[in-house]
């Protein structure tokens, strides 16, 4: 799958203690790097990732390994969002290295009120928000 038009880019830095003993991008550290593009792209794609009354929180995490991904100075992500629910959306992320596409991963985030810890539905101006980026 390639990432459409309206996806969010996101430049990430690697650190040499990324690499495992096969000289690749180790799988925990790849989770962290799609966090991190997830939580760089949640201004445009939510707003506020929290605030006093709700929280986006992750669900479920599925990652496919499409290339290696090795030691280099940066890499680029592109996130946008893949499902739109009544109280929970999935976010799409690739991370590519070199023009070449070497991780997808969805994250299923809900919408849980704070107090409560219980999963209310997406408010419309959330909605709207997660449209201007939303690809089938």
């Amino acid at each position: 799958m390639r990432a459409p038009a309206n996806a969010i880019p996101v430049p990430l830095a690697l650190r040499w203690s990324d690499q495992d003993a096969n000289a690749h991008v180790n799988n925990a550290t790849i989770v962290t790097l799609l966090e991190e593009a997830r939580v760089r792209a949640a201004a445009a794609l939510t707003g506020p990732v929290a605030t006093d009354t709700y929280a986006h929180v992750v669900r479920s995490l599925e990652v496919q390994y499409e290339a290696e991904l090795t030691y280099t100075d940066s890499i680029e992500a592109r996130v946008w969002i893949s499902r739109i629910g009544t109280t929970s959306y999935q976010v799409a992320h690739k991370l590519i290295q070199d023009g070449t596409s070497c991780v997808f991963a969805t994250a299923t985030l809900v919408l849980i009120d704070v107090s409560a810890r219980r999963p209310i539905p997406l408010p419309e101006d959330l909605t709207e928000r997660l449209s201007a980026h939303f690809t089938e």
